[in-house]
């Protein structure tokens, strides 16, 4: 319950800081017609059963609107050239007109709410806001990509290990700090090109990450694998155990090996699935649980 009314009273804070809809400037429009009047402006091709997908809302109720808002020559119906039992929606002049209203308002106050704040505090607001969009769309996001680490990567790093191994895991800060290690030592002492980083991302959202660094003249570990318990199971740890691989190969790597603990199954599986194959388990008391910690490797 707790979570539940923390959304909620976020969702109530924003429709009061933004505003709604139904009250930029067209009369006599309410909230869910200018919504409906917005998403038509917005998309390519609309009709009916886009919007009550995109909207959740019902479908009669949506059909009413959109019949209000032809009687008021804000929209207008003509045939898709695809199926001529659809009909595409689009804006009238006055339609026009009334959607750029609609931007023209929402963009002012958001500006008008943005007024004052340093730059840096803008760039984690506009961050945390594509966090929980891109959590709340998963998976209806764009494919996946895999980039290099850049600015502000090594951070999020060690929070994200340190917070989902603390939660799922029973680890105590210990293993923040080693992972804080790990990351000091790759930044410090990488020899490029041998040693390298990679974030799984979809529109500027982090989904996991991996690293290669150099053991020896020919032998790489894979260090610090991470994908984002949402994003699980759609290939984006595939992805990244493959970036990992061939970069290895292709620095001249005749080997690669990993450290990981008995009970992570999902990435045990992963792991055996690309080759690895497990070569020692013992087991330990670290990070405040005991473990069984086990090395896998990987020949090229």
């Amino acid at each position: 319950m707790d979570n539940i009314e923390t959304i909620r009273a976020f969702n109530r804070f924003y429709t009061n800081q933004i505003g709604l809809l139904g009250t930029l400037g067209l009369d006599g429009l309410s909230y869910t017609e200018a919504r409906v009047l917005f998403e038509i402006g917005d998309r390519e091709m609309p009709n009916a059963r886009k919007l009550v997908r995109h909207l959740a809302l019902d479908e009669g109720y949506i059909s009413r609107v959109i019949k209000s808002l032809v009687q008021r020559k804000l929209i207008e119906r003509t045939p898709s050239p695809d199926d001529g039992r659809v009909n595409i929606l689009r804006l009238t002049k006055d339609g026009q007109s009334g959607y750029d209203n609609l931007v023209q308002h929402a963009n002012n106050s958001v500006r008008e709410m943005l007024a004052g704040l340093p730059e840096s505090t803008v760039d984690q607001l506009i961050e945390t806001l594509v966090t929980a969009q891109g959590i709340l769309s998963w998976p209806n996001v764009p494919q996946p990509t895999i980039r290099g680490i850049g600015t502000g990567d090594v951070g999020w790093v060690i929070k994200r290990h340190g917070e989902l191994y603390g939660a799922n895991e029973g680890f105590d800060i210990r293993f923040e700090a080693l992972v804080a290690k790990i990351m000091s030592d790759f930044v410090e002492n990488r020899q490029t090109p041998e040693e390298n980083g990679w974030i799984a991302c979809s529109n500027g959202l982090r989904l996991g990450c991996v690293f290669v660094v150099a053991d020896d003249a020919l032998t790489a570990r894979l260090r610090l694998m991470l994908v984002e318990p949402f994003a699980r199971g759609k290939g984006v740890g595939q992805a990244l155990i493959e970036t990992a691989i061939n970069h290895a190969r292709a620095q001249g790597f005749k080997k690669m090996v990993l450290w990981t603990e008995q009970s992570f199954d999902a990435a045990c599986r992963l792991y055996a699935k690309n080759g690895f194959q497990l070569m020692d388990s013992k087991a330990d008391e670290m990070f405040g649980r005991k473990v069984v910690n086990q090395t896998w490797a990987l020949t090229f």
